[in-house]
C-alpha cells in the first residue's frame, strides 16, 4: 500500500448517504470498512464484486460462474465450492479502508459530481490536502494500527486489480483511500475510530463552487441532490 499520493489534490471530499452518519463523522466517529464488505455490497457505485481482487464469485450472490480446470484438463463442477476469491500474490491480507474522492486541479471531478451525489449521498465533508497526513496520524493514534493512504489507480486489466487498483469503469470516482492495519480476506466486520480532534481538520464548507477549464461553473450544497450549473 502506498504512503503518499502521486496525484495532486486541492482537497478530499467524503460523501454520506445518511445525515446521521454525516453528523457522526463531524462529531469524531470515523468508519472503516473492509474490501469484502464492498465485494458483497449491491449498491450502485459503492459495491464492486471485484474489489481488491482478480476474481470473486459467491453462490448466494450469483453472477457469472468462473470455470476452473483440473490438472488433468477436466472442468471442476461448481458444486465443489460455495465461493471463489482470487487475489494478487503480494496481497495476502486485506485492510480496513475508507474512501474519499480527490478534488484536483482540473481532474474533471465536477464532471461526475451529480452522479457521485446520487450514488454516495447528499452530505459531504472536505479535508484540505495539507491535512491528509494529520488525518492519517489521528486514525493511527486512535486505532493503534499502521495507516497508509494514496490515490486509487484504474486499469482495464483484471490482473492488475488490488487494494490500490480498480477497474477503469470506476475512474469517475477519483478515489483516494486510507488503509488501517491488516485483516483477513473474508473479513466483514467494520471498525469505528473515535477522533475527538477530527473536526479541526475539516473545512467548514456547506457549499462548493467548481469552475471548469471551459468556464462552466457548478455549485452544490450539503443535503441537496442537485447541482446548479452556470455556463459562460
Amino acid at each position: 500500500m502506498i504512503k503518499n499520493s502521486s496525484q495532486s489534490a486541492f482537497a478530499l471530499i467524503k460523501f454520506f448517504s445518511q445525515k446521521e452518519h454525516y453528523l457522526s463523522f463531524l462529531a469524531g466517529t470515523s468508519l472503516f470498512r473492509t474490501p469484502h464488505y464492498y465485494r458483497t455490497c449491491e449498491d450502485i457505485g459503492r459495491g464492486d464484486r471485484n474489489e481488491s481482487c482478480i476474481l470473486f464469485w459467491d453462490r448466494k450472490l450469483g453472477g457469472p460462474k468462473p470455470k476452473f480446470i483440473r490438472p488433468d484438463g477436466l472442468e471442476m463442477s461448481d458444486k465443489e465450492f460455495e465461493s471463489v476469491l482470487v487475489y494478487p500474490i503480494h496481497e495476502q491480507h486485506d485492510a480496513w479502508m475508507q474512501s474519499w474522492a480527490i478534488i484536483g486541479p482540473h481532474n474533471d471531478f465536477e464532471g461526475a459530481l451529480e452522479q457521485m451525489l446520487q450514488e454516495f449521498g447528499l452530505f459531504f465533508v472536505i479535508l484540505p490536502a495539507n491535512r491528509i497526513q494529520d488525518y492519517a496520524q489521528l486514525v493511527e493514534k486512535a486505532s493503534g494500527l499502521k495507516v497508509s493512504f494514496g490515490a486509487v489507480q484504474y486499469s482495464e486489466d483484471p490482473i492488475e486489480r488490488s487494494l490500490t487498483v480498480k477497474d477503469s469503469k470506476f475512474s469517475y470516482q477519483k478515489e483516494f483511500r486510507f488503509f488501517a492495519g491488516n485483516c483477513p480476506k473474508g473479513e466483514l466486520e467494520e471498525k469505528f475510530f473515535e477522533l475527538p480532534e477530527l473536526r479541526n481538520l475539516l473545512l467548514n464548507a456547506q457549499s462548493l463552487k467548481f469552475t471548469s477549464p471551459n468556464g462552466v461553473v457548478k455549485y452544490c450544497s450539503v443535503g441537496h441532490g442537485r447541482t446548479v450549473t452556470v455556463k459562460p
